[in-house]
């Protein structure tokens, strides 16, 4: 998964700095941006959080800071520190739960339970099963997350420490180079990566599940360090390709699919190499979330911004709840099955502990 989302990044900064040396736009930048600045920005602004704008989902008025005070690195850090420990306290209480009460996962790929479902009745899920797979996401979730966190507070030590002047006399940044630790280019490019990434950038979940529509969700708040590789390799050559020939929407409409359904490639991909058993239902979960994603878009986009009232988007995330957790089975199932269980340090400890 690490050597596909490197590849995926690397294809990207090539793509954007392949004319360089001969557009004038690029010779007036002040310098070339190597691939490493570029590890948390695939592209450089996109990550950056923009002013709010009437038509963005975004709930927050931001603003670019260039040079963060004192106050604002402890504010930093000590937020996030708290954060952190939280996240940590519950992904002990989740994991708990995982290894106390464990449900056995049906082997019938759960696609082909929903198809029993309508021809028969079968119910393709239990009450039971929603709960433990829910505690299963949150595992996964705090997992990532926390790991994104622990390097954010990293970071933010090694900036005050080592690139942050309380004062204009102080000048931190010339132990790096007296020591030859860092030339005088790279302490610059390293303390504008640091920044941007710290204070511009936004986190790689952005709260998702307040999100209200399948558009805020997975372009907003969820994975925010993958889904631009998905809207490179999938959404824009869909939606190139069509603009020629359909509307526009309906191109880029095409291109969710295009986007989503690579991230069924991708996904199906992983979970057959680790568990070598081709199931399918990464593929159909990921293809059915473009379809609810393209029809949501067919139904909601047109209802007047007037009418958009807090009763409304309630109503609409309680939908979207409802809908991820009738899909959710088709994400847990295959990596929930056999002894190996989910890639999870707590799953792994009680098999082990099992067999002895």
């Amino acid at each position: 998964m690490n050597g596909a989302t490197f590849g995926t990044k690397m294809f990207m900064f090539l793509k954007s700095n392949r004319a360089y040396l001969n557009q004038e736009e690029y010779k007036q930048k002040k310098e070339f941006k190597s691939f490493l600045w570029t590890l948390f920005n695939m592209r450089f602004d996109s990550y950056i959080i923009p002013p709010k704008k009437e038509s963005s989902n975004e709930k927050e008025n931001y603003l670019m800071i260039a040079s963060p005070t004192t106050s604002q690195i402890n504010k930093k850090l000590i937020n996030r520190t708290i954060i952190t420990f939280t996240k940590w306290l519950i992904l002990e209480f989740a994991a708990f739960i995982s290894i106390k009460y464990t449900v056995e996962v049906p082997e019938m790929p759960y696609q082909l339970r929903l198809l029993e479902f309508f021809t028969k009745g079968t119910p393709a899920i239990t009450l039971p099963s929603i709960l433990s797979y829910l505690n299963i996401l949150v595992l996964i979730y705090l997992s990532i997350s926390l790991n994104y966190d622990i390097f954010t507070i990293f970071t933010t030590i090694f900036y005050r420490l080592f690139f942050h002047s309380s004062s204009v006399e102080e000048n931190h940044y010339s132990v790096l180079i007296k020591t030859h630790i860092l030339t005088t280019s790279e302490y610059v490019s390293i303390k504008e990566w640091i920044i941007t990434f710290l204070f511009n950038t936004k986190h790689m979940f952005n709260e998702p599940w307040l999100a209200t529509s399948p558009r805020e969700f997975w372009s907003v708040r969820w994975q925010l360090l993958l889904n631009e590789g998905f809207k490179e390799l999938g959404y824009l050559p869909v939606r190139n390709l069509l603009i020629p020939y359909v509307p526009r929407k309906i191109a880029s409409m095409m291109g969710v699919l295009g986007a989503l359904g690579y991230s069924a490639l991708i996904h199906e991909y992983i979970m057959t190499g680790i568990f070598d058993n081709v199931t399918g239902e990464h593929s159909f979960f990921f293809i059915i979330h473009g379809v609810i994603f393209v029809s949501w878009e067919a139904i909601f986009c047109r209802e007047n911004k007037n009418e958009n009232s807090k009763i409304n988007s309630f109503l609409r995330w309680v939908l979207l709840v409802i809908i991820n957790i009738l899909v959710l089975p088709a994400f847990i199932e295959p990596s929930s099955r056999g002894p190996e269980r989910i890639d999870i340090p707590y799953a792994r400890l009680q098999h082990y502990l099992n067999s002895q």
